[in-house]
């Protein structure tokens, strides 16, 4: 039996974290603030610990630098949850955006416990650096932070609820309150994305947002994306058109990845009765270029110049999204140094085309 420490200011959340540890057969200790999970760790060193990052006297990014600053406690595996993405979450050993699914925090959980990763060369002079940076944030982000924070965490809370009512119900549960759980489960989802996407959209107003360039293979990259979903939605024709050789380009594979998954859940969610959508990946003169076709409903020409614009919906049947996912979408693809583009024609479908640089 281990003996893990999970310091969380929110009870509802502490209590069902800590139900989760104890029904994997450890032991949980449970602090509610930075300042007394420090103590408890210090009294009864932990084989891990889960920590919230906005905590008061004591958020989870310090308690984690503080852990590390101590001989006796610098190797304790430290699990760190958020519903923002706060300066220094590299310098733990896992990172978990609320609201965390709870398959995803056992799984953790049992991995973190299973291994435990002697501290990498340079990990001082990393959080030395990592702390200058967060002294250089502005007043508001820390607000942006705050607000993730107020919102996701009774988010999180209602769907690790929901998650194990579903569990705890098992077969004796109906058929029309499985429904009636797996609805709140999509309407709790719906409201995380609107709040994600506010946040970034803000982030990316401000020019807050960095990207993590790497060299790849976009060909198998594409293939990989397309794949996810194929079994997503089986009931879909996803097909590929395609250059015939491998394409490396630089690019921010979650972000790219961002944007080719609102174009296709647009394709999917506007495509009518033709369930079939068509990508089809080549190259111009320094450009790759990706496009997304469905034959749906299409989008008259009066909106075509604003459909990138924030907070802009299509006026369409079916259409129940927040309006920000392609003013983001397309954002991310100018800071990639490319384009979002888009042709479409009211009855006969849309055509959306991503145009990344292939080189910078």
């Amino acid at each position: 039996m281990s003996v893990v420490l999970i310091a969380e200011d929110e009870e509802a959340m502490l209590e069902i974290f800590a139900q989760v540890v104890e029904d994997l057969g450890h032991r949980a200790l449970r602090a509610h603030n930075g300042e007394e999970a420090l103590l408890l760790a210090r009294t009864e060193p932990p084989d891990l610990v889960v920590s919230d990052h906005m905590m008061p006297r004591r958020t989870g990014v310090e308690l984690l630098r503080t852990l590390r600053a101590d001989a006796r406690l610098k190797t304790v595996p430290f699990l760190l949850l958020s519903a923002a993405r706060p300066q220094g979450l590299e310098e733990a050993d896992v990172f978990l955006s609320k609201p965390v699914e709870l398959d995803t925090f056992e799984e953790a959980v049992q991995k973190v416990l299973g291994t435990r990763p002697a501290p990498e060369p340079g990990q001082e002079a990393q959080s030395a650096g990592a702390r200058a940076d967060r002294s250089s944030g502005t007043v508001r982000e820390e607000m942006l932070n705050w607000v993730a924070h107020e919102i996701k965490t009774p988010l999180s809370s209602a769907r690790l609820n929901a998650q194990l009512l579903l569990r705890k119900l098992g077969e004796r549960v109906s058929s029309d309150e499985r429904k009636c759980t797996e609805t709140i489960l999509r309407q709790l989802d719906r409201m995380n994305t609107l709040v994600t996407s506010i946040l970034d959209a803000a982030r990316l107003a401000e020019g807050k947002v960095a990207l993590r360039m790497e060299r790849g293979d976009f060909t198998a990259f594409l293939h990989e994306v397309l794949q996810d979903w194929r079994e997503l939605q089986p009931q879909v024709d996803f097909t590929l058109k395609e250059t015939e050789r491998q394409v490396e380009l630089p690019f921010d594979a979650e972000r790219v990845r961002y944007i080719l998954n609102n174009l296709l859940s647009n394709a999917v969610k506007y495509g009518g009765e033709v369930r079939r959508v068509e990508v089809s990946f080549f190259l111009t003169p320094g450009l790759a270029v990706v496009q997304v076709r469905d034959w749906g409903v299409g989008i008259a020409a009066s909106e075509l110049p604003n459909v990138f614009e924030r907070f802009h919906r299509a006026d369409v049947a079916g259409g129940s999204g927040h309006g920000l996912g392609l003013y983001i979408a397309g954002a991310l693809a100018r800071l990639h140094g490319g384009s979002l583009g888009v042709q479409s024609t009211l009855g006969e479908g849309s055509t959306f085309s991503l145009r990344l640089p292939l080189s910078r």
